[in-house]
């Protein structure tokens, strides 16, 4: 497996480095560390933090979503913490045995790719027996200077006097236990999965360490003892998703045609059952009141003209009808039936993503949770049995369809010489104990030790069954597909469950396929980074159980629904809550919805908090902070989805399609980028001028005297004292060189760059502030490169291959599709406006207030007076992207231009939703240079059709900004 520090997982590592650099490693003070992070939020890599509970305590958090690699950030922290701070010693702590397999595995996966970085190797020790503890005597305390890590689970000290902490260490010569002769040597310890090792037992033999301490986790504790505090890194699930870092979810309920509804809470006092329900395989919750008819309620025919007459704990819902509906469990038992067809739609879905993904060199796993070992490895084992005769069933049946001569003799390794079959195995809690079934056992090892080989496409093994023993500290990068036989205990949250299969994929070289390496091609990244979860109709709320639980463990707002919860979260409080809500349930911006108790969210909240005038008064002071929250993210995709919920197709007008095709197919060639012509030395020679002339203010260093006042509760200063500055032209060298050559690793630059600019550096800047100019000089180079490669940047277009998304407006013949999804144009849908006529599609669907205006209300029919002009049709574009260094830029809107002699221009505009251009980010202006530049070039590839594009600020006249583009095309031409 290849590996590469992600630029996410380098800013936790950084932001640990910048925190502790006055940290007293010899003391490890609380208060020293409170001081460290007062300082670290104050400072330009802190300021962003956005929850900043602190406390008296040893912990650092980081908050890193499951399927982020919090196992290798952690590994690479005890590496930095190694070359900057000089720390030897480290403990892992992990809440299972399971997970310390996990843990061994990375460490062991990670061992050359850690020496190629650091030229070091890190020791590691393990406790199992009394062979493992004379190693760890002998060597992990007794060496204080080797640089190691020992790895325990939380049984290695909380079980009294069987602790491995609390033996005598004997072979020292030492009356000490081996707790006291580890903590002689003050070492940093690292707690993995933190809401799992909260119990009193080991809280309380934890802390006799009394050394710094890291806890990483997707989730933490909510008692107050041992909830988040002292964060110094956040990357929670939504802000996982939306840069592009974990698989998109789409979730199945498999539910009978006719499912009874359910009572699923019951409320005495006001005489009312809250119901869940399946609607055209939806499930719906809704009260019913006594006497009311629980048929036209809950729309369910069978009980038509039945009343609710009340509801007891012993019977449930008692109907008139003399019969009763059971308060629904938690738990739950599927019949033979219901999981024959969740087997039945697993392997459907499983073959589906197979096929399609076999052909991009990348191997599909199943992950089923099953409720007991013996329907998998008992005498008659019929979960087991079933599996294998519904695989084999529509394994043949694949076999008769016309498959690729490589991917049929995949199918044909499925059985093993005796004629078994090979492709299912399990991982049971015991089975790391050791198996006696010699096939079994090497399925667990497969399973639990060897995920590079079971990602191999030459192992058969592909669908894996456990009860709930895969659990946090595994998962697997190609798991696609997770199905739910059985109902988990209370324990287990749903956003754990999907846990094991979030991560993104990677392919049989090993290379994870990630955004950046599908070249920002989303809806090709989500067509093969997604989880397809399937549950039993019986799995009441699963889907708002698990938006709930991203929603909660998350800093960054969802922006499907808005509850007062969120609100109050943000500072308001009750009668601003209220008053907001309220007024944007007037303004049509949200909508009640009786299901999850919260408000949709059906029109950009942004734009209309940003406009109103009485939610600008509402907000006051707090308005600028509370639009960051709602501002809309690049991300237009839903991490969550109910695959059994039916697409909006919106309808397309044939038509003006087949007006807007020549424009389609001119737009939507695929193109790639190419570099020329970078001119190394001038390149070189403006960065440093920029440099050079650059003027960095003296740093000067503040000596604080500081002592804790126990009676007041807080760190009083005492003195404070200015040094001056003494680095000598060594400290300065190395200083340079060390942050050039680490800038260079980090931004893939040649050495050879570097060295050149090195020796055209006035080096002089890094007296005065060596840490500034270093960070004006990072700048610098960012933006002259920018500059340079501008120039020297073209596209080439491949006129016969498109890009993924060629299909959504033209079948395979060319002819215009009768409808397109919805999503694949925005995220907001208003069927109550009529778009423009010449709007190519029957209903507006939108992603900003402008894009609906544009739709709706720009005048597109008076055409151009002065030059016989006319806009044909226009309309926004479906999912449409451009590659650029910076990623992916999106134009939204086409236009079709024609004059009375029939010659056509097209027009390609981005509104934007600012008053001027100088209100845009750098970043933005940078993609708009190089999407200026990529039609331009189709411009160019094109002989008889003009191409233009033109960023639209707000407000601005659509006339203007086409006849300004026209002619900026025009000057460019007669240059």
């Amino acid at each position: 497996m290849q590996f590469e520090k992600q630029e996410y997982q380098q800013d936790c590592i950084d932001n640990i480095i910048s925190l502790l650099k006055d940290f007293d490693f010899k003391k490890h003070d609380a208060v020293n560390l409170k001081k460290c992070f007062e300082d670290f939020y104050n400072s330009t890599e802190g300021k962003n933090t956005p929850f900043k509970n602190l406390n008296f305590d040893l912990n650092v958090d980081v908050l890193m979503e499951t399927g982020t690699g919090k196992t290798f950030t952690y590994l690479n922290l005890i590496f930095e913490l190694n070359k900057v701070y000089r720390q030897n010693k480290f403990i892992i702590f992990v809440p299972r045995k399971a997970i310390l397999e996990s843990v061994k595995q990375n460490i062991k996966l990670t061992k050359d790719y850690f020496y190629m970085q650091y030229a070091k190797h890190l020791k590691t020790y393990y406790y199992n027996d009394s062979k493992s503890l004379s190693n760890i005597i002998n060597h992990y305390i007794k060496n204080t200077d080797e640089f190691s890590v020992l790895v325990l689970t939380n049984s290695s000290i909380d079980k009294g006097k069987k602790n491995l902490l609390n033996q005598q260490n004997e072979s020292l010569f030492s009356d000490r236990s081996i707790l006291q002769e580890i903590i002689s040597l003050n070492p940093i310890s690292i707690i993995d999965e933190p809401h799992l090792l909260k119990g009193e037992k080991f809280y309380n033999a934890f802390k006799e360490l009394k050394t710094l301490y890291f806890r990483f986790g997707a989730t933490f504790p909510k008692e107050e003892k041992h909830k988040l505090s002292n964060l110094v890194y956040t990357l929670d699930s939504i802000s996982a998703f939306n840069t592009f870092l974990v698989k998109q979810i789409y979730v199945h309920t498999l539910c009978a045609e006719n499912q009874i509804p359910s009572l699923i809470n019951m409320d005495s006092k006001n005489k009312k059952g809250t119901f869940s329900y399946f609607l055209d395989g939806i499930e719906y919750k809704k009260d019913v009141f006594y006497g009311e008819d629980l048929g036209v309620r809950l729309h369910y025919p069978a009980f038509n003209g039945v009343e609710l007459l009340k509801i007891t704990s012993k019977d449930g819902a008692i109907l008139s009808n003399q019969t009763n509906i059971p308060l629904s469990k938690n738990s739950y038992r599927l019949n033979e039936y219901q999981i024959r067809e969740l087997i039945s739609l697993s392997i459907d879905l499983h073959f589906k993503k197979e096929q399609m993904l076999f052909k991009k060199n990348i191997k599909a796993l199943s992950l089923f949770f099953i409720p007991d070992i013996e329907s998998f490895r008992g005498e008659n084992p019929f979960i087991k049995n079933e599996f294998e005769r519904i695989y084999k069933q529509k394994r043949m049946e694949i076999l008769k369809k016309n498959l690729s001569l490589s991917y049929r003799e995949y199918l044909q390794r499925d059985f093993d010489d005796k004629g078994d079959l090979r492709v299912h195995q399990g991982y049971f809690s015991g089975d790391i104990k050791g198996n006696n079934e010699e096939k079994e056992a090497q399925g667990v090892r497969l399973i639990l030790e060897e995920k590079e080989k079971l990602l191999n496409l030459n192992e058969p093994l592909r669908f894996i069954f456990s009860v709930w023993a895969l659990q946090e500290g595994w998962d697997n990068p190609n798991i696609f597909t997770l199905t739910k036989l059985a109902s988990s205990s209370s324990e287990i949250s749903a956003h754990q469950q999907i846990g094991r299969g979030l991560r993104l994929c990677v392919n049989n070289e090993g290379r994870r396929v990630s955004h950046n390496y599908l070249e920002y091609q989303t809806d090709m990244f989500y067509n093969i980074n997604h989880l397809d979860v399937l549950v039993s109709g019986e799995e009441k709320g699963f889907i708002e159980g698990l938006q709930k639980e991203i929603q909660d463990s998350s800093f960054e707002f969802k922006k499907d629904f808005l509850d007062s919860d969120t609100l109050k979260q943000l500072g308001l409080n009750e009668r601003q809550v209220s008053k907001i809500l309220t007024r944007l349930e007037d303004l049509k911006v949200i909508v009640f919805d009786e299901n999850t108790n919260s408000y949709n969210i059906i029109a950009p909240i942004y734009d209309f908090i940003a406009q109103d005038p009485q939610l600008k008064e509402l907000l006051g002071d707090r308005m600028d902070n509370i639009l960051e929250v709602f501002k809309p993210n690049e991300n237009k995709y839903s991490q969550t989805n109910n695959a059994n919920k039916k697409k909006l197709e919106i309808p397309i007008k044939s038509n003006l399609a087949k007006e807007f095709k020549k424009l389609w197919d001119a737009i939507n060639a695929k193109a790639k980028i190419k570099y020329e012509n970078i001119q190394m030395e001038d390149l070189i020679k403006s960065i440093a001028l920029a440099f050079n002339q650059t003027q960095i203010p003296k740093e000067h260093m503040l000596v604080e005297s500081k002592y804790y006042d126990s009676q007041k509760n807080k760190i009083i200063t005492k003195e404070q004292k200015i040094l001056s500055q003494n680095n000598t032209h060594q400290d300065q060298k190395s200083f340079i060189t060390q942050n050039l050559l680490e800038f260079a690793k980090k931004e893939n630059l040649p050495l050879s760059f570097m060295i050149k600019l090195y020796n055209s550096l006035d080096t002089s800047h890094f007296i005065n502030n060596p840490k500034e100019a270093f960070k004006t000089l990072k700048t610098i180079i960012k933006e002259e490169i920018h500059k340079s490669i501008l120039h020297c940047v073209s596209y080439h277009f491949e006129t016969e291959t498109k890009i993924s998304n060629d299909d959504l407006l033209f079948d395979k013949n060319g002819e215009p599709r009768s409808s397109i999804e919805s999503t694949k144009l925005g995220k907001f849908v208003d069927g109550e406006v009529k778009p423009q006529d010449h709007y190519l599609y029957e209903t507006c669907v939108y992603d900003s207030n402008i894009e609906k205006e544009v739709i709706t209300k720009d005048t597109v029919k008076i055409g151009f007076e002065d030059t016989k002009k006319q806009i044909k049709v226009f309309a926004k574009l479906p999912k449409f992207s451009i590659p650029t260094p910076y990623k992916e830029y999106y134009p939204d809107f086409a236009y079709l231009i024609e004059d009375t002699k029939g010659s056509k221009i097209f027009f390609v505009c981005e509104t934007k939703g600012y008053d001027s251009l100088n209100d845009i980010s750098i970043q933005e202006k940078y993609k708009i240079d190089y999407a200026r530049k990529f039609f331009e070039d189709i411009d160019k590839h094109l002989k008889d059709i003009r191409v233009v594009f033109e960023p639209r600020i707000n407000k601005q006249n659509l006339i203007d900004v086409i006849a300004q583009a026209l002619q900026r095309r025009d000057n460019d031409r007669q240059r």
